[in-house]
């Protein structure tokens, strides 16, 4: 008989909303949301980021993104522009107070990671990771 409690969605969904949770209380900290800080990661990681690409890495919808990134300007995080050889891709790069909001929250990042993987072996993250990406691609095909 089926059991929601034993049930891989149920509990996935379950994990994956307090882990948010927590992350999110640890921005709110520095006025900072969960999206803008994964933006923020993106952007800075990868230079000239289509708005496409970075929709795309965050598993996100473009119009979404496009709200994101207006916010964003308007608070002088990043800059777009029309890229040169197709004018219909929009790029976008941090600016110099991105950068520096980018640096300043990287170590929350990973301080985050390192609370969340306390007491977990490399060896069994790895699984948890090799687990979730074929449950993934099971229900993806």
């Amino acid at each position: 008989m089926f059991n929601l409690n034993d049930c891989i969605g149920f509990i996935t969904n379950t994990a994956s909303k307090k882990i948010v949770d927590a992350f999110n209380a640890r921005l709110r900290e520095n006025n900072v949301t969960r999206v803008k800080w994964i933006a923020l990661f993106f952007i800075g990681e990868e230079k000239n980021i289509s708005q496409k690409e970075l929709a795309f890495k965050m598993n996100a919808n473009e119009s979404s993104i496009a709200r994101l990134m207006e916010r964003m300007e308007r608070d002088d995080l990043c800059v777009r522009t029309r890229d040169t050889a197709d004018r219909r891709i929009i790029r976008i790069n941090l600016t110099a107070k991105g950068e520096q909001l980018r640096t300043e929250l990287l170590p929350l990042g990973e301080n985050f990671h390192e609370d969340a993987t306390k007491d977990i072996s490399s060896k069994d993250l790895e699984i948890f990771k090799n687990v979730l990406e074929k449950m993934v691609s099971n229900l993806t095909k």
